[in-house]
Protein backbone atom coordinates (compact mmCIF):
# COMPACT_ATOMS: atom_id res chain seq x y z
CA UNK A 1 0.00 0.00 0.00
CA UNK A 2 1.28 3.21 -1.05
CA UNK A 3 3.14 5.57 1.93
CA UNK A 4 3.31 9.63 1.37
CA UNK A 5 4.86 11.96 3.52
CA UNK A 6 1.70 14.12 3.10
CA UNK A 7 -0.35 11.47 4.80
CA UNK A 8 2.14 10.60 7.33
CA UNK A 9 1.71 14.26 8.55
CA UNK A 10 -1.81 14.31 8.40
CA UNK A 11 -1.88 11.23 9.98
CA UNK A 12 0.45 12.63 13.13
CA UNK A 13 -1.55 15.85 13.17
CA UNK A 14 -4.75 13.47 13.54
CA UNK A 15 -3.31 11.75 16.67
CA UNK A 16 -2.07 14.35 17.73
CA UNK A 17 -5.23 16.82 18.53
CA UNK A 18 -7.36 13.58 19.38
CA UNK A 19 -7.02 14.30 22.75
CA UNK A 20 -7.30 18.75 22.92
CA UNK A 21 -10.74 18.33 20.86
CA UNK A 22 -13.09 21.04 21.91
CA UNK A 23 -16.77 21.10 20.65
CA UNK A 24 -17.62 21.28 16.92
CA UNK A 25 -20.63 21.43 15.08
CA UNK A 26 -29.91 11.92 12.80
CA UNK A 27 -33.59 11.61 11.65
CA UNK A 28 -34.92 9.18 9.14
CA UNK A 29 -33.40 6.30 7.46
CA UNK A 30 -31.38 6.83 4.50
CA UNK A 31 -32.60 6.22 0.80
CA UNK A 32 -31.15 6.71 -2.61
CA UNK A 33 -30.20 10.14 -3.68
CA UNK A 34 -31.08 10.81 -7.42
CA UNK A 35 -27.93 12.97 -9.12
CA UNK A 36 -29.19 16.07 -10.81
CA UNK A 37 -28.24 16.71 -14.39
CA UNK A 38 -25.13 18.25 -14.45
CA UNK A 39 -22.89 20.21 -11.65
CA UNK A 40 -19.59 21.63 -10.83
CA UNK A 41 -18.61 18.53 -9.27
CA UNK A 42 -18.89 16.20 -12.43
CA UNK A 43 -15.09 16.98 -13.35
CA UNK A 44 -14.08 14.74 -10.13
CA UNK A 45 -16.39 12.54 -10.42
CA UNK A 46 -15.83 11.15 -14.06
CA UNK A 47 -12.55 9.77 -12.91
CA UNK A 48 -11.79 6.57 -15.32
CA UNK A 49 -12.19 2.94 -13.44
CA UNK A 50 -10.77 -0.08 -14.34
CA UNK A 51 -12.50 -2.45 -12.58
CA UNK A 52 -16.54 -2.56 -11.94
CA UNK A 53 -17.37 -1.58 -8.63
CA UNK A 54 -18.16 -4.13 -6.86
CA UNK A 55 -15.72 -6.81 -7.90
CA UNK A 56 -11.76 -6.94 -8.20
CA UNK A 57 -9.38 -4.25 -7.38
CA UNK A 58 -10.25 -0.55 -7.78
CA UNK A 59 -7.77 1.83 -9.32
CA UNK A 60 -8.61 5.62 -9.12
CA UNK A 61 -7.18 7.31 -12.40
CA UNK A 62 -8.61 10.91 -11.45
CA UNK A 63 -7.43 14.34 -10.25
CA UNK A 64 -6.65 14.74 -6.55
CA UNK A 65 -9.30 15.10 -4.14
CA UNK A 66 -9.70 17.50 -1.14
CA UNK A 67 -11.66 16.73 1.83
CA UNK A 68 -12.93 20.14 3.65
CA UNK A 69 -12.35 19.50 7.26
CA UNK A 70 -12.28 22.81 10.15
CA UNK A 71 -10.19 24.46 12.08
CA UNK A 72 -6.54 23.05 12.44
CA UNK A 73 -7.05 22.30 15.96
CA UNK A 74 -10.06 20.98 16.17
CA UNK A 75 -11.72 17.49 16.16
CA UNK A 76 -13.29 18.16 12.24
CA UNK A 77 -10.01 18.48 11.16
CA UNK A 78 -8.38 15.78 13.04
CA UNK A 79 -11.18 13.54 11.72
CA UNK A 80 -10.56 14.70 8.00
CA UNK A 81 -6.93 14.14 8.11
CA UNK A 82 -7.42 10.95 9.07
CA UNK A 83 -10.18 10.13 6.78
CA UNK A 84 -7.99 11.50 3.74
CA UNK A 85 -5.03 9.50 4.37
CA UNK A 86 -7.10 6.41 4.98
CA UNK A 87 -8.86 7.20 2.06
CA UNK A 88 -5.41 7.81 0.31
CA UNK A 89 -3.70 4.64 1.16
CA UNK A 90 -6.80 2.20 0.53
CA UNK A 91 -7.32 3.03 -2.77
CA UNK A 92 -4.55 2.92 -6.17
CA UNK A 93 -3.78 5.95 -7.82
CA UNK A 94 -6.09 8.09 -5.02
CA UNK A 95 -4.47 11.39 -3.19
CA UNK A 96 -6.81 12.80 -0.95
CA UNK A 97 -5.80 16.81 0.73
CA UNK A 98 -7.66 17.25 4.34
CA UNK A 99 -7.98 21.12 3.94
CA UNK A 100 -9.43 23.90 6.46
CA UNK A 101 -12.28 25.58 6.89
CA UNK A 102 -14.74 27.35 8.77
CA UNK A 103 -16.54 24.27 9.44
CA UNK A 104 -19.66 22.40 7.98
CA UNK A 105 -21.43 24.88 6.60
CA UNK A 106 -18.66 26.68 4.44
CA UNK A 107 -18.17 22.59 3.85
CA UNK A 108 -21.94 21.85 2.12
CA UNK A 109 -21.51 25.53 0.37
CA UNK A 110 -18.33 24.34 -1.62
CA UNK A 111 -19.29 20.55 -2.23
CA UNK A 112 -23.01 22.42 -3.49
CA UNK A 113 -20.74 24.74 -5.87
CA UNK A 114 -18.53 22.11 -6.90
CA UNK A 115 -15.26 24.06 -5.00
CA UNK A 116 -14.19 20.85 -3.46
CA UNK A 117 -14.79 17.27 -3.95
CA UNK A 118 -15.62 16.23 -0.06
CA UNK A 119 -16.73 17.94 3.10
CA UNK A 120 -16.84 17.17 6.27
CA UNK A 121 -20.39 18.23 7.45
CA UNK A 122 -22.28 17.92 11.05
CA UNK A 123 -25.75 16.24 10.20
CA UNK A 124 -27.89 19.63 11.35
CA UNK A 125 -25.95 21.64 8.67
CA UNK A 126 -26.15 19.20 6.15
CA UNK A 127 -30.10 18.59 6.54
CA UNK A 128 -30.36 23.20 6.67
CA UNK A 129 -28.12 23.25 3.79
CA UNK A 130 -30.19 20.61 1.67
CA UNK A 131 -33.80 22.22 2.75
CA UNK A 132 -32.47 25.86 2.42
CA UNK A 133 -32.93 26.83 5.91
CA UNK A 134 -30.67 28.87 8.33
CA UNK A 135 -27.78 30.05 6.90
CA UNK A 136 -28.87 28.74 3.32
CA UNK A 137 -32.33 30.32 3.27
CA UNK A 138 -30.44 32.93 0.31
CA UNK A 139 -28.57 30.12 -0.85
CA UNK A 140 -32.01 28.21 -1.67
CA UNK A 141 -32.08 24.22 -1.28
CA UNK A 142 -29.06 22.25 -1.90
CA UNK A 143 -30.45 19.27 -2.91
CA UNK A 144 -27.46 18.18 -4.33
CA UNK A 145 -25.81 17.73 -1.31
CA UNK A 146 -25.52 13.99 -0.44
CA UNK A 147 -23.72 11.60 2.16
CA UNK A 148 -21.10 8.82 1.57
CA UNK A 149 -21.58 8.14 5.63
CA UNK A 150 -21.31 9.19 9.38
CA UNK A 151 -18.12 9.00 10.85
CA UNK A 152 -18.62 10.37 14.59
CA UNK A 153 -20.86 11.84 16.86
CA UNK A 154 -21.17 15.33 18.05
CA UNK A 155 -22.59 14.12 21.96
CA UNK A 156 -23.98 15.77 24.80
CA UNK A 157 -21.80 15.16 27.30
CA UNK A 158 -22.50 16.29 30.89
CA UNK A 159 -20.04 15.95 33.66
CA UNK A 160 -20.37 16.51 37.47
CA UNK A 161 -18.70 15.01 40.20
CA UNK A 162 -19.56 11.37 41.29
CA UNK A 163 -19.79 12.30 45.00
CA UNK A 164 -23.18 13.76 44.12
CA UNK A 165 -24.20 10.86 43.02
CA UNK A 166 -26.20 12.34 40.19
CA UNK A 167 -27.39 9.42 37.25
CA UNK A 168 -29.14 11.73 34.91
CA UNK A 169 -28.76 15.10 33.86
CA UNK A 170 -32.81 15.68 36.02
CA UNK A 171 -30.90 14.43 39.13
CA UNK A 172 -29.27 17.30 39.76
CA UNK A 173 -31.92 19.88 38.63
CA UNK A 174 -31.54 23.33 40.86
CA UNK A 175 -28.24 23.14 40.61
CA UNK A 176 -25.86 25.44 38.68
CA UNK A 177 -25.27 24.52 35.13
CA UNK A 178 -22.71 25.40 32.32
CA UNK A 179 -24.05 25.90 29.11
CA UNK A 180 -20.68 26.50 27.20
CA UNK A 181 -20.24 29.84 25.41
CA UNK A 182 -23.13 31.95 23.69
CA UNK A 183 -24.36 30.82 21.06
CA UNK A 184 -21.86 27.97 20.33
CA UNK A 185 -23.55 24.23 19.82
CA UNK A 186 -22.79 23.26 23.50
CA UNK A 187 -25.27 25.85 24.11
CA UNK A 188 -27.84 24.95 22.08
CA UNK A 189 -27.76 21.10 22.90
CA UNK A 190 -27.39 21.80 26.23
CA UNK A 191 -30.61 24.27 25.97
CA UNK A 192 -32.51 21.60 24.81
CA UNK A 193 -31.10 18.96 26.93
CA UNK A 194 -31.88 20.80 30.10
CA UNK A 195 -35.27 21.57 29.02
CA UNK A 196 -36.26 18.09 27.81
CA UNK A 197 -34.84 17.15 31.88
CA UNK A 198 -37.23 19.71 33.39
CA UNK A 199 -34.47 21.86 34.22
CA UNK A 200 -35.31 25.77 33.84
CA UNK A 201 -34.01 29.26 34.53
CA UNK A 202 -36.53 29.42 36.83
CA UNK A 203 -35.63 26.04 39.31
CA UNK A 204 -31.76 26.23 38.41
CA UNK A 205 -28.76 28.50 37.45
CA UNK A 206 -27.45 29.05 33.86
CA UNK A 207 -23.80 30.56 33.10
CA UNK A 208 -22.13 30.45 29.63
CA UNK A 209 -18.68 29.49 30.53
CA UNK A 210 -15.94 27.92 27.70
CA UNK A 211 -15.43 23.63 27.84
CA UNK A 212 -12.45 23.68 29.81
CA UNK A 213 -13.42 27.07 32.96
CA UNK A 214 -17.19 24.01 32.80
CA UNK A 215 -14.99 21.22 33.84
CA UNK A 216 -12.31 23.19 35.90
CA UNK A 217 -15.77 24.74 37.58
CA UNK A 218 -17.40 21.29 38.32
CA UNK A 219 -13.75 19.75 39.57
CA UNK A 220 -13.46 22.82 42.32
CA UNK A 221 -17.41 22.43 43.00
CA UNK A 222 -18.64 25.96 42.08
CA UNK A 223 -20.83 24.81 39.51
CA UNK A 224 -23.04 21.29 40.01
CA UNK A 225 -22.70 20.10 36.27
CA UNK A 226 -21.28 21.35 32.61
CA UNK A 227 -22.06 20.47 29.01
CA UNK A 228 -20.06 19.65 26.16
CA UNK A 229 -21.13 19.25 22.36
CA UNK A 230 -18.40 16.98 21.01
CA UNK A 231 -17.12 14.07 20.00
CA UNK A 232 -15.97 11.66 23.34
CA UNK A 233 -13.54 11.99 25.08
CA UNK A 234 -13.95 15.73 25.44
CA UNK A 235 -10.31 16.90 26.46
CA UNK A 236 -11.20 19.26 28.83
CA UNK A 237 -13.75 17.22 30.57
CA UNK A 238 -10.54 13.98 30.07
CA UNK A 239 -8.13 15.89 32.14
CA UNK A 240 -10.95 16.39 34.87
CA UNK A 241 -11.20 12.69 35.32
CA UNK A 242 -7.79 12.42 35.94
CA UNK A 243 -7.62 15.12 38.96
CA UNK A 244 -11.46 14.19 40.07
CA UNK A 245 -14.06 11.24 40.35
CA UNK A 246 -16.38 12.14 37.76
CA UNK A 247 -19.73 11.30 36.14
CA UNK A 248 -21.32 11.59 33.54
CA UNK A 249 -24.79 12.57 33.28
CA UNK A 250 -27.63 10.92 30.86
CA UNK A 251 -30.90 11.16 29.42
CA UNK A 252 -34.18 8.35 30.10
CA UNK A 253 -35.81 7.23 26.96
CA UNK A 254 -38.46 9.73 27.18
CA UNK A 255 -35.90 12.91 27.40
CA UNK A 256 -34.53 12.22 24.62
CA UNK A 257 -37.60 11.44 22.70
CA UNK A 258 -38.44 15.15 23.59
CA UNK A 259 -35.04 16.45 22.38
CA UNK A 260 -35.40 14.71 19.34
CA UNK A 261 -38.73 16.02 19.19
CA UNK A 262 -37.73 19.37 19.41
CA UNK A 263 -34.80 19.14 17.05
CA UNK A 264 -35.25 16.31 14.98
CA UNK A 265 -31.42 16.56 13.31
CA UNK A 266 -30.25 14.88 16.37
CA UNK A 267 -30.50 11.25 17.43
CA UNK A 268 -29.97 8.60 20.28
CA UNK A 269 -26.48 8.37 21.04
CA UNK A 270 -24.24 6.38 23.69
CA UNK A 271 -21.06 7.59 25.55
CA UNK A 272 -20.00 3.78 25.87
CA UNK A 273 -17.84 3.03 28.97
CA UNK A 274 -14.71 3.56 29.62
CA UNK A 275 -14.54 6.63 27.73
CA UNK A 276 -13.38 8.90 30.60
CA UNK A 277 -11.77 7.79 33.51
CA UNK A 278 -13.76 5.54 36.18
CA UNK A 279 -16.96 5.66 33.70
CA UNK A 280 -17.96 2.48 34.25
CA UNK A 281 -21.09 2.43 32.28
CA UNK A 282 -22.65 3.64 29.32
CA UNK A 283 -24.43 7.19 29.37
CA UNK A 284 -27.65 7.54 27.00
CA UNK A 285 -27.51 10.75 25.38
CA UNK A 286 -27.93 12.43 22.75
CA UNK A 287 -26.07 13.77 19.50
CA UNK A 288 -25.78 14.66 15.57
CA UNK A 289 -23.96 12.91 13.31
CA UNK A 290 -20.99 14.16 11.15
CA UNK A 291 -20.79 13.03 8.24
CA UNK A 292 -18.42 13.00 4.84
CA UNK A 293 -20.60 14.81 2.17
CA UNK A 294 -20.17 15.10 -1.43
CA UNK A 295 -21.99 15.73 -4.51
CA UNK A 296 -25.14 13.94 -5.99
CA UNK A 297 -22.69 14.20 -9.87
CA UNK A 298 -19.79 12.62 -8.08
CA UNK A 299 -19.11 9.42 -9.85
CA UNK A 300 -20.85 6.48 -8.41
CA UNK A 301 -18.04 3.71 -8.59
CA UNK A 302 -15.21 6.24 -7.22
CA UNK A 303 -18.28 6.93 -4.22
CA UNK A 304 -18.77 3.21 -4.02
CA UNK A 305 -15.11 2.28 -3.70
CA UNK A 306 -14.96 5.57 -0.83
CA UNK A 307 -17.24 4.16 1.29
CA UNK A 308 -15.51 0.60 1.19
CA UNK A 309 -12.54 1.98 2.13
CA UNK A 310 -14.09 4.10 5.30
CA UNK A 311 -15.89 0.81 6.34
CA UNK A 312 -12.75 -1.70 5.78
CA UNK A 313 -10.76 0.40 7.48
CA UNK A 314 -12.59 1.94 10.73
CA UNK A 315 -10.73 -0.07 13.26
CA UNK A 316 -7.70 1.71 11.78
CA UNK A 317 -9.35 5.06 11.62
CA UNK A 318 -10.24 4.26 15.44
CA UNK A 319 -6.68 3.68 16.76
CA UNK A 320 -5.20 6.73 15.16
CA UNK A 321 -8.44 9.05 16.57
CA UNK A 322 -10.93 8.19 19.21
CA UNK A 323 -13.26 10.36 18.18
CA UNK A 324 -14.13 8.17 15.53
CA UNK A 325 -15.10 5.16 17.68
CA UNK A 326 -18.52 5.03 16.54
CA UNK A 327 -17.17 3.34 13.30
CA UNK A 328 -16.92 0.47 15.46
CA UNK A 329 -20.73 -0.20 15.10
CA UNK A 330 -21.11 -0.38 10.93
CA UNK A 331 -24.44 0.73 10.90
CA UNK A 332 -23.53 3.83 12.09
CA UNK A 333 -22.18 5.04 8.91
CA UNK A 334 -25.06 4.24 6.52
CA UNK A 335 -28.40 4.00 8.61
CA UNK A 336 -30.67 7.14 10.40
CA UNK A 337 -28.99 9.66 8.37
CA UNK A 338 -30.15 13.34 8.13
CA UNK A 339 -29.28 13.26 4.26
CA UNK A 340 -29.69 11.05 1.43
CA UNK A 341 -27.19 8.52 0.79
CA UNK A 342 -24.85 8.86 -2.35
CA UNK A 343 -25.84 6.20 -4.97
CA UNK A 344 -22.73 4.61 -4.94
CA UNK A 345 -22.36 4.30 -0.88
CA UNK A 346 -25.57 3.32 -1.17
CA UNK A 347 -24.84 0.34 -3.39
CA UNK A 348 -21.93 -0.69 -1.04
CA UNK A 349 -24.19 -0.58 2.30
CA UNK A 350 -26.62 -2.91 0.60
CA UNK A 351 -24.18 -5.85 -0.79
CA UNK A 352 -22.68 -5.68 2.45
CA UNK A 353 -25.55 -6.06 4.20
CA UNK A 354 -25.58 -2.97 6.44
CA UNK A 355 -28.63 -1.64 4.59
CA UNK A 356 -31.81 -3.57 3.05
Amino acid sequence: MKKRMRSLVSAVLAVSMTMAMTACGGGSSATTAAAPETTTAEAAGSAAAETPASGGAYTYSGPRLTLSGADSTGQMYAAAATIATTLGNAIEGLDVDATTSSGSNENALNVHNGEVELGMCSGDAAAAAVAGRGKFENVGPCEDIVCIGAVYASMSNWIALKSSGYEFLHDAKGGTFGVGPAASTTEVSALVGLKAAGITEENSKFQNVTLGDGADNVCNGTMTAAAAFSGPPVGAQLNASVTKECVWLGFTDEELDAVIAENPSYSKQVIPAGTYNGQDKDVPTFGVKTLVICNASADEELIYNLAKALHENAEDMIAGNASLAPLGNPSFMCNELPILLHPGAEKYYKEVGLLK
